[in-house]
């Protein structure tokens, strides 16, 4: 009993429905069951990783970890969706259901993305400080080098002011103005002030924790084998849906399933008949007139036969007549 209320709670997990699933054979039951474990572990990861994203961003602990729990609710919800509304009934690989497991496939990789990524940065992050401190003091000293020419400039301008005024007065073709000697001297020292904050301020925007994202990319640009590893994550985060995949179209839970969906449309589609006239009447007192043209309505796939009665040319005659 222990085992099975533990197979129920990774039915309900991975979004399968577990009154079914009590009833089928072994195989499938364990099938479902590992896509729930997988799920389960999928999600202890995601929280993980995307705590460790979001305090790289915002260096708050306790917001990183409540932004962290949203997001990952958000993607596993969407994850989720996917995974239980797949069909394993497959009666045939046409255009349309190849794009439309393409399509679903290609958006399930994105969503696994998003988790693989931050999760190789939590695991290799010494890998990525090593690249983002090379790349950030590059950065740092190009920066220094061009305000230091700045301030260098500003500074030797300064200075030759200084010196040609000294060399008018002591040539005498000036008198002495300690006013002036003393703005040049206060702009010099106010020059070399600004060119010390200027530095501090480069130094710390280009502090290898203020460049997250810079990271993220120097980790995967300089490290390539971890897009196979990627890729081999990405597997592993897609095996639900394989497994749900490997499904026999003709097992008992995937016929079952289809039934319940089937009598769940054709409840809803009766009762919609049923309201759709008593709404109009309502509200204008309108007749209704329902038609169906195919014989499996709602899903529309068994056109009804449509047979006129051709009369033959003397029955025209009488009629247009009056005969």
């Amino acid at each position: 009993m222990k085992s099975i209320r533990i197979y129920r709670f990774l039915w309900k997990v991975v979004g399968e429905d577990h009154q079914l699933l009590i009833v089928c054979d072994k195989k499938t039951r364990t099938i479902f069951a590992i896509s729930g474990l997988l799920f389960l572990i999928y999600l202890v990861i995601g929280v993980l990783a995307y705590r460790f994203v979001f305090n790289g961003i915002f260096k708050i602990p306790a917001v990183s970890w409540v932004l962290a729990l949203i997001w990952t609710a958000i993607i596993f919800n969407i994850y989720k969706l996917n995974l239980s509304t797949f069909s394993a009934d497959r009666p045939n690989y046409n255009g349309g259901y190849i794009i439309s497991l393409f399509v679903r496939l290609i958006f399930m990789a994105l969503i696994g993305v998003t988790l693989i990524k931050p999760l190789e940065a939590l695991v290799f992050n010494d890998l990525m400080n090593e690249g983002l401190a090379r790349v950030s003091s590059k950065k740092m000293a190009g920066s220094m080098d061009v305000s230091d020419r700045y301030f260098s400039a500003e500074i030797g301008q300064v200075e030759q002011e200084l010196s040609s005024l000294e060399e008018q007065v002591v040539a005498g073709r000036i008198s002495i103005q300690e006013e002036a000697f003393a703005a040049l001297e206060a702009k010099k020292k106010q020059l070399a002030i600004e060119q010390s904050a200027m530095r501090k301020e480069t130094d710390l925007l280009f502090q290898p924790s203020e460049l997250f994202f810079l990271g993220l990319l120097e980790l995967n640009r300089n490290h390539p084998w971890l897009w196979l590893l990627s890729l081999f994550l990405l597997t592993l985060f897609l095996s639900p849906l394989l497994l749900k995949f490997s499904i026999s179209p003709q097992s008992i839970y995937t016929k079952g399933k289809l039934s319940v969906q089937k009598r769940m449309i054709l409840e809803e589609y009766s009762r919609f008949k049923k309201l759709y006239p008593e709404l109009f009447d309502r509200v204008g007192h309108a007749e209704i007139i329902w038609e169906e043209n195919y014989m499996d309505a709602p899903f529309n796939k068994k056109r009804k036969q449509k047979n006129f009665h051709l009369g033959k040319e003397n029955e025209y005659l009488k009629q247009i007549h009056g005969l």
